[in-house]
């Protein structure tokens, strides 16, 4: 008779494998498979107020070891000095564009406004939607390019390599690759034939133009402040394959940098990107507690009485073993596995709050502004 920790001891067995699987399936084709001319590309980056970000950004992509691109960049009304930076860069390198967004319209969230105006001055065939927080490698764009067109995407994501600094960070920013890599199924992952989980991030969205069009684009989501999870589900209806890559070697990004924006920033979607009613989020609460709290739980219980619970115990390792692959891969503190239960609970109360937010119709503050979740 199958007991419940052994059941568990099979789920979290199964979801270390299918880590692996998942891991091998992202995997991006190298340049070097690419015999064709290469597209012309669109690199399109909405800012707003991210001095702090911006040199280090526009560097990476004035290095990107790629014939055929522009960059254009759209400053939505910024108080600090991102203005000023633009230009001097702009002046240095003809392929980097600067605008200045025209006044937010009612009904529109300040990125997705930026953003549509950018796809409108593009000349791309591709579109590469980026953020200001993020740095790319000299190859990125072709190891995207290449893996667009030999997996037939429309739509092209990645995982980027995690930066972590503060407590809250190495906390919760862990739990991203174990949300997107090794609870999605691997036959939703990348399927050869089959429609594809419509899985995004923001800071990586490599659109075919005529995919983006033919989808609305960010228009058919102006009001939405989860805009990525947004256009993968709009492409996704309108049947555009959608490819989901480990990132961890095109670029790299710092999400947030405090305890505030990471509770902020991830309140702002975790509800929407579980298409959230109140059922799912006590599902997942329980379901969570399950896998990943309560075998910590046992062991604890277990050695406290001088004995050693065989089946938590391997439950605690199998789980280790998952987070260290992600680590490894996604370049997050491995001291930190050791917290794991703290991260899940950190993570469930900020679904929670998420929660609180959309049924109460409160706004939540975002870049200066303030937003209905949707």
């Amino acid at each position: 008779m199958i007991t419940l920790d052994n059941l568990l001891f099979l789920i979290l067995l199964a979801i270390f494998f299918n880590t692996i699987i998942n891991l091998k399936r992202m995997a991006p084709h190298e340049p070097e498979e690419w015999s064709k001319e290469w597209p012309f590309v669109s690199i399109l980056v909405p800012v707003r107020n991210e001095e702090r970000n911006l040199e280090p950004l526009l560097q990476s992509l004035l290095n990107q070891d790629y014939p055929h691109y522009e960059i254009i960049v759209m400053d939505d009304g910024s108080t600090d000095n991102t203005w000023s930076i633009l230009k001097k860069w702009a002046a240095l390198d003809s392929r980097l564009r600067i605008e200045r967004s025209q006044e937010l319209p009612p009904g529109w969230t300040g990125k997705n406004w930026v953003c549509h105006q950018l796809s409108r001055l593009a000349k791309g065939d591709f579109f590469l939607f980026t953020d200001a927080d993020t740095i790319h490698y000299p190859d990125s764009l072709k190891k995207a390019i290449a893996s667009s067109y030999f997996r037939r995407a429309r739509l092209l994501s990645a995982l980027p390599e995690l930066e972590a600094r503060t407590w809250s960070e190495k906390l919760f920013m862990p739990l991203i690759p174990l949300a997107l890599i090794s609870l999605l199924p691997f036959f939703k992952v990348n399927p050869k034939k089959g429609r594809s989980y419509p899985v995004a991030l923001g800071p990586f969205l490599l659109f075919e133009r005529r995919a983006y069009l033919s989808c609305g684009g960010h228009e058919a989501n102006k009001g939405n402040i989860v805009d990525d999870i947004a256009l993968a589900r709009q492409a996704n209806r309108n049947g555009q394959r959608i490819i989901w890559l480990d990132g961890s070697r095109l670029f790299r990004i710092r999400f947030y940098t405090c305890f505030s924006e990471v509770w902020n920033g991830f309140s702002k979607n975790s509800y929407e990107a579980i298409k959230g009613t109140p059922l799912k989020v006590l599902i997942a609460t329980i379901v969570c507690y399950l896998l990943f709290i309560r075998p910590y739980l046992s062991l604890l219980e277990s050695l406290s009485q001088a004995e050693l619970a065989f089946l938590p115990f391997l439950q605690v390792i199998v789980i280790s073993l998952t987070r260290f692959l992600l680590a490894e891969r996604f370049g997050t503190s491995l001291t930190w596995i050791l917290l794991h239960p703290v991260s899940i609970i950190f993570a469930l109360l900020i679904l929670l709050n998420s929660c609180r937010l959309t049924i109460f119709g409160k706004k939540i503050a975002w870049k200066e502004r303030f937003y209905p979740l949707p």
